[in-house]
């Protein structure tokens, strides 16, 4: 059952990608700068629970952000974006389990199965770690590949907050409930615009500075032909990827 805010979480601890360099490192030239902000594509509306009011599926939720994202982003190439279910039976199959709220999953776990098997028939070319203590890079994410994947720690502050429509600020004592993934979309110059439970949260960077513990730009090949985002050395990327994958 959902806790007493009727809010999942799910994302388990942050694993660390050695071998791995940030965006930053993998791009042929220095990343430009940035707009002062970034509007969130189309309505809060776009981005549905997705399940996890029950399921601690945010990891996969945050996958359909991502996709409905880019539907929005990119009109030559529509991309089927799943629903609830899809979500829940993904979840339950990743997991192996069929009572809510489930195990949860770690992001990086289920980023290196969308680039090498795909997910909801989507595979994507590559991840990568975007220092998630450096607000600038976070910007380049969102501006430039459509978006940033983020896991926090998640504090009860921030589900009351969510529920009263307020914006996610440091609140010191609160409890740590869990683990929890957002993917940030837009932002301004006091907060990030993040996609979650069904709505957009406004995340103050010191709540940021005091919960984030990860964070990744997704290369998807559809928004990089569609926007011609700043070239990487996907070669380079690709390979410290694929390393990871050996024992």
């Amino acid at each position: 059952m959902a806790n007493k805010y009727g809010l999942e979480l799910g994302k388990l601890p942050a694993t660390r990608l050695a071998g791995v360099a940030t965006l930053g490192e993998y791009t042929e030239g220095k990343l430009p700068s940035p707009p002062e902000s970034v509007k969130v594509p189309g309505e809060a509306a776009s981005y549905p629970m997705d399940g996890n009011d029950q399921w601690g599926d945010c990891t996969i939720a945050g996958i359909a952000h991502l996709l409905a994202a880019w539907d929005i982003l990119v009109d030559t190439t529509k991309i089927a974006v799943p629903n609830a279910a899809d979500c829940i039976s993904l979840y339950e199959e990743l997991t192996g389990s069929d009572t809510p709220p489930g195990p949860g999953l770690n992001e990086t776990t289920l980023l290196a199965q969308w680039r090498t098997q795909g997910l909801f028939g989507n595979e994507i070319e590559a991840y990568a770690p975007v220092d998630y203590k450096n607000i600038l890079e976070l910007h380049q994410a969102i501006a430039y590949y459509g978006a940033a994947y983020l896991g926090i720690a998640c504090p009860e502050s921030a589900q009351q907050q969510f529920q009263d429509g307020k914006p996610w600020t440091y609140v010191p004592g609160s409890p740590i409930e869990g683990g929890h993934c957002i993917v940030a979309l837009g932002y301004t110059p006091t907060a990030l615009l993040c996609a979650t439970w069904g709505g957009v949260a406004e995340v103050t960077y010191p709540f940021l500075a005091h919960y984030l513990d990860e964070a990744f730009a997704i290369i998807s090949p559809q928004y990089a032909d569609a926007k011609k985002t700043p070239k990487l050395d996907l070669a380079a990327l690709e390979r410290d990827l694929n390393n990871l994958q050996k024992p």
